[in-house]
């Protein structure tokens, strides 16, 4: 990759991923959602690899790609 495909590259700023997109026009939703993963990201009473396994598993069960 060139320099100039990377610097076309940086210059599209962060990507969002789709749920996060959905969320957006409504603030009190984005933000509620962004205040409950920060508070299971520093959640200390379960390892952090459980709790990932944990999030992966619920969401095949309902079949969220995300």
């Amino acid at each position: 990759m060139g320099l100039v495909a990377t610097i076309k590259v940086l210059g599209r700023g962060p990507t969002f991923s789709a749920p996060l997109r959905a969320m957006a026009p409504h603030k009190p939703t984005l933000f509620g959602s962004l205040a409950l993963e920060r508070w299971v990201a520093f959640a200390r009473s379960v390892d952090h690899r459980l709790k990932a396994l944990a999030q992966l598993r619920a969401s095949s069960m309902i079949g969220c790609l995300w």
